[in-house]
């Protein structure tokens, strides 16, 4: 009974001074490896719980509190060795309601190992072994050798203090084998190892020898970042967390799901050098001007595709392959209403009428291939070119110039009035009076790229018999030969 009192006020004392040790080693910023200290409390329950001595039945509690201290020391490599004593407040009843109380002891140590999965748990596992101790009153104290093996979780609260749950198997080879022989003498006690389960919990107190400067709960020797900023989240390892991996700790990061590969400021949120609201890593087209719309690529929308963004086009109907100007405007080099890029005769002369295409009569019967003029005039039964003439010869002059690959035959024809001999020279010499008048007038076009021949009244284009049809028939034809 003497131990019995003794026991919780040494308990209370150890408990008092690790815990003085413990808030003092934290002060000193010493880690949770070195030395250890963990009050506990459980339930036990014993494998025998009724026995029989002679005609006595006896019954042991079913489960019964337990409590108790460890000491232990871990080692660097997570390994531990530890100290115990425990005591559990057995009660035997014998047949008839007579209750005797069995102060039991356990006495031993372990080994064990820390396996730690964060940086505010880890399990563990255990195997050891120690004195059971037995002391019924009335009867002699009874030692038994036992072994013992389990595990269980710390949580750890600050770094020098952890909760601790734990359960563990304690084996017995002959459960009270002396008292039973005591209350029956003669008794013989067969071999037979018992299991008797314990479940308890406790908190530990570290007063270790290790640093952890950074206060990340990993200690110096083992932090790959030492200089973790207070307070930021770490890893197993020490480096402080980076959830997307952007280079910007998890406590700094205002914009905590950046997309992979994206540039980010200071603050870890994407930065956006052009303001589409595209960040850059992303935006595939990294300088759109100011108030542009853009894709999910940052990329501007050109709905009329001439090259000027939408937002920036002032024209944004433009017709594919239209030329346009840096307003998204279509250029009209010429001026005859038909834009660059759809006009054929891009050098039409100021105020000439056109067609859908932009070319002047002259010209379009040059793109066509065959050009008809009846409107150019000679002196009568003369090659001598009359000067209203020169103006629509100008004009072909000009196209002419224009296409510098055309090969042209200048053809000459009359009416059918005179003789046909005559009508052939005569035609024959106001071709080749046109073909003088252009290469004389526009040296840029190289003579060698004109044939000059008179067909007279030959090639007829409407009736000799009246006027308006001679008049027709009077003309000077541009044929483009290499087309």
């Amino acid at each position: 009974m003497t131990t019995m009192r003794f026991f919780p006020t040494a308990l209370l004392l150890l408990v008092m001074l690790a815990t003085a040790t413990s808030l003092e080693a934290q002060r000193a910023d010493k880690g949770r490896d070195g030395f250890e200290f963990e009050a506990y409390a459980g339930v036990f329950y014993p494998k025998e719980p009724a026995f029989g001595a002679g005609e006595v039945q006896f019954t042991l509690d079913e489960r019964q509190l337990t409590f108790g201290a460890r000491l232990g020391w871990t080692f660097h490599f997570n390994m531990f060795l530890q100290a115990e004593g425990g005591y559990v407040p057995l009660t035997m009843v014998e047949e008839g309601g007579t209750e005797r109380n069995i102060n039991t002891l356990l006495y031993g140590g372990s080994i064990g190992y820390n396996l730690q999965f964060s940086p505010e748990a880890q399990f563990f596992i255990l195997v050891g072994g120690g004195i059971m101790h037995w002391d019924p009153d009335g009867l002699p104290q009874e030692n038994q050798l036992r072994g013992h093996f389990g595990g269980g979780l710390r949580i750890f609260l600050t770094r020098g203090v952890a909760l601790r749950f734990e359960g563990r198997d304690h084996l017995l080879p002959k459960t009270l084998s002396e008292t039973r022989g005591n209350l029956n003498p003669g008794l013989t006690i067969a071999d037979e190892l018992t299991h008797n389960i314990e479940i308890s919990g406790g908190i530990t107190l570290f007063f270790g020898v290790h640093r952890d400067d950074d206060k990340d709960r990993v200690f110096n020797e083992y932090d790959r970042c030492p200089a973790t900023p207070r307070g930021a989240p770490a890893d197993a390892r020490g480096c402080p967390l980076d959830s997307d991996e952007d280079g910007v700790i998890d406590q700094i990061d205002r914009c905590s799901h950046t997309l992979p590969g994206a540039p980010v400021d200071e603050r870890g949120c994407p930065t956006d050098s052009d303001g589409d609201g595209v960040p850059d890593g992303i935006d595939r087209c990294g300088n759109t001007p100011q108030g542009v719309q853009v894709d999910e690529f940052g990329c501007p929308f050109d709905a009329d595709g001439d090259g000027v963004p939408d937002g920036l086009d002032s024209c944004p109907n433009t017709p594919t392959g239209v030329q346009v100007d840096e307003s998204g405007c279509p250029v009209d080099s010429d001026g005859d209403g038909v834009p660059d890029g759809l006009d054929r005769c891009p050098n039409t002369p100021a105020e000439r009428e056109v067609d859908e295409n932009g070319c002047t009569r002259i010209q379009a019967g040059l793109e066509a291939g065959r050009l008809v003029l009846s409107s150019i005039y000679f002196r009568t039964n003369s090659a001598d070119l009359l000067p209203t003439s020169r103006r629509v010869l100008d004009e072909v002059g000009q196209a002419l110039l224009d296409r510098p690959e055309a090969q042209i035959e200048i053809q000459g024809h009359t009416d059918a009035s005179g003789a046909a001999g005559y009508n052939l020279q005569l035609s024959e010499r106001r071709a080749l009076a046109v073909f003088q008048y252009l290469t004389g007038t526009y040296p840029g076009l190289e003579r060698g790229r004109f044939t000059v021949r008179g067909y007279g009244e030959s090639r007829p284009i409407a009736s000799n018999d009246t006027p308006d049809g001679m008049a027709l028939n009077r003309r000077v034809e541009f044929v483009v030969r290499n087309q």
